[in-house]
């Protein structure tokens, strides 16, 4: 009876440590999002975002044969682009706004060369607790392990403040939208994936 009594009070004592058997082990606090995966379609992280740009201009910098080549292709093709009348090209915009609205890809490489923000993830394993940045708002929530590979993701919420350029707030929109639910996490030696079926997260 004594060992019978022994073994239940070390199990009870010890039901902590036999809980934590079962749970998912994240092996570092702090990642960066490098990117999500929506429906099959693939939206860049703010960091991510300049690390294109900054190569797409380093690569232009040592080729000044090429992009003087692009030039002169943009200009040809202004001069030789004759528009239709208004009343009849249907592609024309309706309005000044909606013209102000066509971003010119020379622009947005320069906007993404200002940015500052990273997009990270923080996972404070004692409170089961996710916080980090987004686009440019701070997001938060709560998740709990269903088993070693799989954790739920629940009671999200983010900052509202605008993001620019356009990019992140897309960025942004379409990763809280669908964080929440039950995710695969599959871990790497530096890098993981969080996968709930509709989005990939890419942590690195």
């Amino acid at each position: 009876m004594r060992f019978v009594g022994l073994a239940i009070a070390i199990v009870f004592l010890s039901g902590c440590s036999v809980w934590n058997m079962f749970e998912g082990k994240i092996d570092r606090t702090h990642w960066q999002i490098e990117k999500i995966v929506v429906d099959g379609k693939e939206y860049l992280s703010p960091q991510s975002l300049k690390a294109e740009a900054m190569k797409n201009t380093e690569s232009k910098e040592e080729d000044p044969q090429q992009a003087q080549q692009d030039a002169i292709q943009a200009m040809t093709d202004t001069q030789t682009i004759q528009p239709l009348l208004p009343e009849t090209n249907t592609a024309l915009p309706d309005s000044a706004e909606e013209v102000q609205k066509q971003s010119d890809p020379k622009d947005n490489q320069k906007q993404f060369l200002d940015i500052n923000e990273i997009s990270t993830m923080i996972f404070d394993q004692s409170q089961h607790r996710i916080y980090g940045i987004a686009g440019c708002n701070n997001y938060f929530a709560s998740y709990a392990w269903r088993d070693s590979q799989q954790l739920e993701v629940g009671n999200t919420g983010m900052t509202r403040k605008l993001c620019t350029p356009d990019e992140l707030m897309s960025f942004e929109f379409r990763f809280m939208r669908n964080f929440n639910g039950l995710f695969q996490v599959t871990k790497n030696k530096t890098s993981m994936v969080l996968d709930n079926g509709k989005m990939q997260i890419y942590l690195q």
